[in-house]
This record gives C-alpha cells, sequence and structure tokens, in this order.
C-alpha cells in the first residue's frame, strides 16, 4: 500500500513577517496623526473688572501675588433610591461654584487694589458685585483673521476673609470670588492685550 506524504508547510521567511507587521500597522493607525500637548498653568487666564460701576468694564488679570487658583464647582446632587433596585441613583442639579484666593500684595496691581479697597471700606451688599471673565487659550479658533477664545462670563461677588501681617513675610490677602447665577458663554479676542467679550449666538 502507497504511503501518502503529508505536504511539508512552508516556513514564513523574515521579508514576509516583516510585511505581515506593517500591513498590520497599518490597519490600525489613524488616518491622521493626533498630536498632544500638556497644557500648563497659563493655559486659562482670568480678568476680574475692576470699575463694575462704569458703563466700560476695566478688565485686570487675575494673577499677579496668587500661586494659584483653584475652581471649586461645588455640585448640587439629588439622590432617589428606587423600591425596585439595590442601589441609589443620583443627579447633577447645579452648582456653586467659586474660587479662594491669597494673593500677596502688590501695590499698583489692579486686583488687589480692588480688592483692598473693598476691605478697607468694610463693603457690602451690592458693593461686593462685580464679573469676572474666564478664557481657554486653548480652545481657540482661528480660522478668521484676529484668534478668537473660548470664554465664560460670570456674575461674582467679592467675599472678604481676612489680611494678614505675619514677621518676615509679606502682607496678604485671602476672599473668595463666587459665582451669582449662570453663565454667559461666549467668545475673547484681544486688543492691545485687552480682553473683549461677544456672547455666543444661534446654536
Amino acid at each position: 500500500m502507497a504511503t501518502r506524504t503529508k505536504p511539508q508547510e512552508e516556513t514564513p521567511n523574515e521579508n514576509d513577517i516583516n510585511l505581515l507587521s506593517e500591513e498590520r500597522e497599518e490597519n490600525i493607525m489613524p488616518e491622521t496623526e493626533i498630536k498632544y500637548e500638556r497644557l500648563n498653568n497659563t493655559c486659562k487666564v482670568n480678568f476680574l473688572n475692576t470699575t463694575p460701576k462704569a458703563s466700560t468694564p476695566k478688565w485686570d488679570i487675575i494673577g499677579r501675588g496668587i500661586p494659584s487658583k483653584e475652581n471649586s464647582y461645588g455640585a448640587k446632587t439629588s439622590d432617589e433610591h428606587w423600591i425596585i433596585e439595590d442601589n441609589e441613583r443620583h443627579s447633577v442639579d447645579g452648582y456653586s461654584l467659586g474660587s479662594d484666593i491669597e494673593q500677596t500684595a502688590i501695590k499698583g496691581d489692579g486686583v488687589f487694589e480692588y480688592i483692598d479697597d473693598l476691605m478697607y471700606r468694610l463693603a457690602k451688599g451690592s458693593e461686593l458685585e462685580t464679573q469676572a471673565l474666564e478664557i481657554y487659550k486653548y480652545r481657540v479658533d482661528e480660522t478668521g483673521s484676529i484668534p478668537k477664545y473660548d470664554a465664560r462670563l460670570f456674575n461674582v461677588l467679592i467675599v472678604i476673609d481676612t489680611d494678614t501681617l505675619e514677621g518676615g513675610n509679606p502682607y496678604k490677602l485671602k476672599y473668595k470670588i463666587q459665582v451669582q447665577g449662570d453663565p454667559t458663554f461666549g467668545k475673547v479676542t484681544f486688543t492691545n492685550g485687552k480682553p473683549e467679550f461677544a456672547e455666543n449666538t444661534g446654536n
């Protein structure tokens, strides 16, 4: 009886393996390469209107003498436990947005002099109301001749906390910038380094 010989399987050579690897890489690579960029502490800038009673706001940058600014969103949640489920459900109904600020006193800085005057006068009520502008520098539309940055305009209340004198250390102020109600979303352009805000229109 004749013996059937099993056909020998071909072992792919190194060139075949390399071509196969390249083909697989081409299949998983995106059509356009994504460029990643680490954002730093200047990716957002904040301004305070230091002339709230004037017809035109005077936007002074928030930052001189301030080592950190943290937005606390203070999410307001509702909890509900349905009788047909073992675990609770949750929803976010709104926010209590604000920032606690500690600022080294720098004479000549617009924000310091504005806050210092509120403290000096023991301001209260509507005297403490102004506006804050938060600009997202990394969210920019550069299709036109002038870059347009996403921004949020807030009505805010300045809540005075403390001023501190300590031996060997600079004079410091502490206060809170507390958001009042809903923000206005829009775009900011800069003219001579000063922001100009325009509300978004349409969808």
